[in-house]
């Protein structure tokens, strides 16, 4: 029952792209896989769904910090305090303009071999800045 718990397991990180499906269908008994300390993907898309236009999208890694993410030594910071998990982020406050533009946020994470996935809706990209600690925040400007 464990060996199936934790193939479903690998099936569903490499279902998220975090890990090659070669390396998720690999027995037990192959050579040992490092999994990354923390890397996170993040798409943000225009709209009430994932059916809108992306317009927004980074990877980040932690530990080397690195990736395409706009700030990821903050990201990266938020995202240790919280464990890798999405949810656990501690919200930020900033003043944001009340304009309802809604965006989607998809967020995957692989997080000291555990998995974090969250789809959440926003009513504008700089409520959803804040609410994650800045981890949503991709956008090439700086808040005051």
């Amino acid at each position: 029952m464990r060996k199936r718990r934790v193939r479903a397991a690998l099936l569903s990180v490499a279902a998220l792209g975090l890990l090659p499906l070669s390396a998720a269908a690999a027995p037990a008994a192959a050579a040992p896989h490092r999994a990354p300390v923390g890397e996170a993907s993040i798409v943000i898309h225009q709209g009430t769904s994932t059916g809108g236009r992306v317009i927004a999208a980074a990877y980040l890694r932690c530990y080397p910090t690195g990736g395409t993410h706009p700030r990821p030594y903050s990201a990266c910071r938020a995202l240790t305090r919280a464990y890798g998990d999405f949810r656990a982020l501690e919200p930020v406050r900033r003043p944001c303009p009340m304009v309802y533009q809604p965006v989607t946020v998809v967020a995957k994470s692989l997080w000291q071999g555990s998995a974090s996935f969250v789809v959440r809706g926003y009513p504008n990209l700089c409520v959803a800045a804040a609410d994650s600690g800045g981890v949503f925040d991709l956008s090439r400007r700086a808040y005051g």
